[in-house]
C-alpha cells in the first residue's frame, strides 16, 4: 500500500472521489480531481521531455500556489526528487545547490526570476510560476498590473517556460518504489548545522496515514471538507499535513500563499475551512482579529498546532471564540520535526491541556538520561523518536539512521504516557550548575496579560553568565518598573532563582522565522 510514489498512493487512496471532486482552491479557483490530474501529467510529460529522469534532484522554489502543487507531484511522479525551497532563498543559497546538488531543472516564482544572477551563470532548465496561472479571470488584469515590474524583461526561451504555456504528452510510467527518496527538504539539523533530510515515499505516505487514523479514522466525509494551506511546502508540517495528508484524505486543499487575518477570516466565513494547521503566533493573530468571530466558526473541527509552545492565552482566547460559536474545538498541540514527520498529537479524544500529546500511529516515542536509561515519570530527560515516518538519511551522509532517532529535544512524560515538551537541549543553559530552560520561562512570562512574546537568552554579565529576557508588549505598552516586577514576581514563584532574568529588554517586534517561530538566532 505504501510502497508507491505519493502520487500513486494519494491517487489511489481517494479513488472512490469523482472527477468533479474539488482537491484545490485558490482565491476561489477550484481545481478539481480531472483537472489535477490533467495538469500534473502534462508537467510530467514536460519533465520527461528535458531529460529528468528518476532520481534526478529537481529544485521547486515556490510559495502555497496551485502550480506548486502540480510541480511537486508532477516532479514525483517522473520518479525525480523535489528540492523544496523557501521563495525567498537567497542568491547566493542557489549557488551553493547547484554546486552540490546539481539540479536538473528549476520550478521558480517568475516575479523573483531576474533577481538571480545564477541563472546568467549557468545554461539550465527553468519553468516559471506565477500567481496568474490559476488566477480567477475576474482578478488577473488587477494582478497583471501589480505584478508587471517585477515579471517585466525575464527572457524566455527553450530553456526557460512559462508554466502556463506548458503543453506536453506522451508521458511514459516509471517504476518507482515506496522507498525511492521523494524529497530534499532542509533542516537546521538536531544541532542547529544546517543538513538536507532525504525522505522517501513511503516516510511521507505513512507520514500521512498515521495522521488520518490517529485524528480523522471515519470522523469526516470524503470529499465534503477543506483544510487551510498557509504553512510552507519547504517544511514538513506544511507540506506533509496541509498538502499530503489533506490530499489524501480526500479534503478540499485550500491555498494561501501569504498569511493575512482578514483574508483568512473571509476563507473562513466563505470556504468549507474546517480544519486549520498552524503555529501559535497565527493563532494569535486570528484570535485577535475583528473579523474571524461569527457562526461560521462553528464549523472549524480541528486546528493542529505545532513549531512552538502553544501559550494558554492564545488557546483559550481561540477557543473560546469558537466554542462562543457553537464549536466543540481544542487545539491539538502536536510535536514534528523535518527528519521524522508528524510524531506526537494531542488529540481531543484524550486531550491533556500542556501536552504535545502521545505518539500517532505507527511512531513511539521514550525519554532517556544520559546513560540512555528511561527515565520515571515526570523527570525531564532526552526526547527519542521511533517512526515509520522517519527519513532515510541525510545527503551525502553515509550513516544509517537509527531505529531510535534522538530529536535534540527535553521533554517529561505523565503516568498516562502523556508527552510534555520542555525545550531544545541546544537552548539549555547551565547556570552555577543548575540546568535553566529558556521555553520554561518564556510560557511564564507569555502569560503576562501585557506581553506579547517574549524569548530569553543566555548571556554573561560581570563575567557570570545570566538571562537576558527580550518582551514585545502589546501595542502601546511601554516596559515599566511594574511590568519588571510582574515578570519577575512570576518566574520567582514558579522557578529556581537561576532563571531570573539580569536584564528585561523592550523590542518592537520579535523576530519570527519562515514557520511563524522567534527566532532566538537574531537576537545579540
Amino acid at each position: 500500500m505504501f510502497n508507491q510514489s505519493m502520487y500513486d498512493y494519494m491517487i489511489n487512496t481517494t479513488s472512490c472521489l469523482p472527477e468533479t471532486n474539488k482537491m484545490l482552491s485558490f482565491y476561489g479557483k477550484i481545481i478539481d480531481r480531472k483537472r489535477f490530474i490533467k495538469d500534473v501529467e502534462n508537467i510530467a510529460a514536460y519533465l520527461q521531455s528535458i531529460g529528468v529522469k528518476k532520481g534526478d534532484n529537481v529544485v521547486i522554489c515556490l510559495g502555497n500556489l496551485p502550480s506548486a502543487v502540480i510541480s511537486f507531484y508532477a516532479v514525483n511522479r517522473c520518479g525525480a526528487i523535489a528540492n523544496v525551497l523557501h521563495p525567498l532563498t537567497k542568491d547566493e543559497t542557489l549557488k551553493k545547490i547547484e554546486k552540490q546538488m546539481h539540479p536538473k531543472c528549476y520550478i521558480m516564482f517568475d516575479e523573483f526570476y531576474n533577481s538571480y544572477s545564477l541563472f546568467k551563470d549557468i545554461d539550465t532548465n527553468v519553468i516559471l510560476c506565477s500567481v496568474l496561472d490559476y488566477l480567477l479571470c475576474l482578478y488577473k488584469p488587477f494582478y497583471g498590473l501589480y505584478s508587471a515590474k517585477r515579471r517585466k524583461g525575464i527572457a524566455l526561451s527553450d530553456k526557460v517556460v512559462k508554466f502556463s504555456k506548458i503543453s506536453a504528452t506522451g508521458f511514459k510510467k516509471v517504476d518507482i518504489s515506496g522507498g525511492d527518496i521523494a524529497i530534499y527538504m532542509h533542516s537546521s539539523g538536531t544541532t542547529g548545522e544546517s543538513k538536507t533530510a532525504c525522505l522517501s515515499n513511503a516516510a511521507y505516505n505513512h507520514l500521512a496515514d498515521n495522521l488520518i487514523r490517529t485524528a480523522y479514522d471515519g470522523k469526516l466525509k470524503s470529499g465534503k471538507e477543506g483544510m487551510l494551506m498557509v504553512l510552507p511546502m519547504f517544511h514538513t508540517f506544511g507540506l506533509g499535513v496541509s498538502l499530503h495528508a489533506s490530499l489524501c484524505l480526500g479534503t478540499r486543499t485550500i491555498l494561501v500563499p501569504k498569511f493575512n487575518t482578514v483574508y483568512v477570516s473571509l476563507l473562513v466565513k466563505l470556504s468549507p475551512v474546517n480544519i486549520i494547521p498552524g503555529v501559535p503566533n497565527m493563532f494569535r493573530k486570528l484570535a485577535h482579529c475583528w473579523l474571524f468571530n461569527g457562526r461560521s466558526l462553528k464549523k472549524i473541527i480541528d486546528c493542529f498546532c505545532g513549531g512552538d509552545k502553544l501559550p494558554n492565552d492564545v488557546k483559550e482566547e481561540f477557543e473560546g471564540k469558537c466554542q462562543k460559536a457553537g464549536s466543540s474545538l481544542v487545539i491539538a498541540e502536536g510535536y514534528g520535526l523535518t527528519e521524522c514527520g508528524v510524531c506526537l498529537l494531542n488529540v481531543q479524544k484524550e486531550h491533556k491541556d500542556g501536552s504535545i500529546g502521545k505518539p500517532v500511529y505507527g511512531c513511539d516515542a521514550k525519554i532517556l538520561d544520559e546513560n540512555d536509561n528511561e527515565v520515571e515519570v515526570g523527570k525531564i530527560g532526552y526526547l527519542y523518536i521511533k517512526a515509520n515516518s522517519a527519513m532515510s538519511g541525510y545527503y551525502n551522509d553515509d550513516k544509517i539512521t537509527p531505529e531510535w532517532f534522538y530529536t535534540g529535544d527535553m521533554a517529561f512524560v505523565d503516568e498516562d504516557k502523556n508527552v510534555f515538551f520542555v525545550d531544545r537541549e541546544k537552548r539549555l543553559i547551565k547556570i552555577a550548575g543548575v540546568n535553566v530552560f529558556p521555553q520554561e520561562i518564556e510560557n511564564i512570562v507569555n502569560e503576562i496579560k501585557e506581553v506579547n512574546l517574549s524569548c530569553a537568552k543566555e548571556c554573561v554579565i560581570n563575567n557570570k553568565k545570566a538571562i537576558r529576557l527580550y518582551v514585545e508588549l502589546k501595542e502601546g505598552i511601554t516596559l515599566n518598573d511594574q511590568i519588571k516586577d510582574e515578570i519577575n514576581l512570576s518566574i520567582n514563584n514558579k522557578l529556581l532563582k537561576y532563571s531570573k532574568p539580569k536584564e528585561i529588554i523592550q523590542i518592537d517586534k520579535m523576530p519570527i522565522n519562515a514557520i511563524g517561530k522567534v527566532d532566538f538566532n537574531r537576537l545579540s
